[in-house]
């Protein structure tokens, strides 16, 4: 798992089949999807390997499973790596909840955006990151007909479920984010009635304080000699 903490997406509801589910075929699933990407976009691998061929490590923050991907112009790679084993040199990680990861792979984002608002967060070889963000804007990548076309015959049959895949999902990511704001809500009423009382009781202690500062600063009487000795005799 990501260092970052967990994000709140759909995809935190499969984790368990996810981390139980065979790499074999989720490894198979990945090599026909990159395949298909190579074949589809070629133009888009030399053109951010005009440099050097690099490695990426995907890593989603919601799911625990990590991808290793190698950007190279002849034989580009991607493939899940379990959270057990040991990492690939990779020249950069990037980090995020996994739509945001496939918007900006698609080239449907702003990648500026998603990695100034820290959606995203990259680690290692930014420049390489940047170059790969920049050969992706503009193309039309389709990572879901990807997918599809991963699964040769039976592809009707894949986009039939992909598809209802996909409505569960924005079903399910809208009933968690009324989820988040009800739970979001009654923690801030609970903050702000904390904060009055908070507030009221500091009202309270700058009260007190002044009150002893003006006690402080009030002279303090003196004894009044008596006109005769009380101890003189007659």
């Amino acid at each position: 798992m990501s260092g970052n903490h967990p994000s709140f997406t759909p995809f935190l509801l499969i984790n368990p089949l996810v981390r139980n589910a065979p790499t074999r075929a989720i490894a198979q699933i990945c090599r026909h999807a990159m395949a298909t990407m190579h074949h589809r976009h070629r133009a888009v691998f030399e053109r951010v390997t005009e440099r050097e061929t690099f490695a990426l490590l995907i890593a989603p923050t919601d799911l625990d499973l990590r991808f290793y991907l190698k950007i190279d112009p002849d034989a580009p790679e991607l493939r899940p790596v379990k959270n057990t084993e040991s990492d690939e040199p990779v020249a950069a990680r990037i980090s995020g909840p996994l739509p945001a990861l496939l918007e900006l792979l698609q080239g449907q984002s702003d990648g500026d955006a998603l990695f100034f608002s820290r959606t995203l967060r990259i680690e290692g070889r930014t420049d390489l990151v940047v170059a790969l963000r920049n050969a992706l804007d503009g193309e039309e990548i389709d990572l879901r007909a990807a997918v599809q076309d991963s699964f040769g015959m039976a592809r009707p049959v894949a986009r039939t479920l992909l598809g209802l895949a996909e409505k569960i999902y924005h079903q399910v990511q809208h009933d968690m984010n009324r989820s988040a704001d009800a739970l979001i809500s009654s923690a801030e009423k609970r903050l702000n009635g904390l904060e009055q009382r908070t507030a009221q009781q500091g009202e309270t202690i700058t009260s007190l304080e002044k009150s002893l500062q003006r006690g402080s600063r009030r002279p303090r009487p003196t004894a009044q000699s008596s006109g005769k000795d009380d101890f003189a005799l007659s």
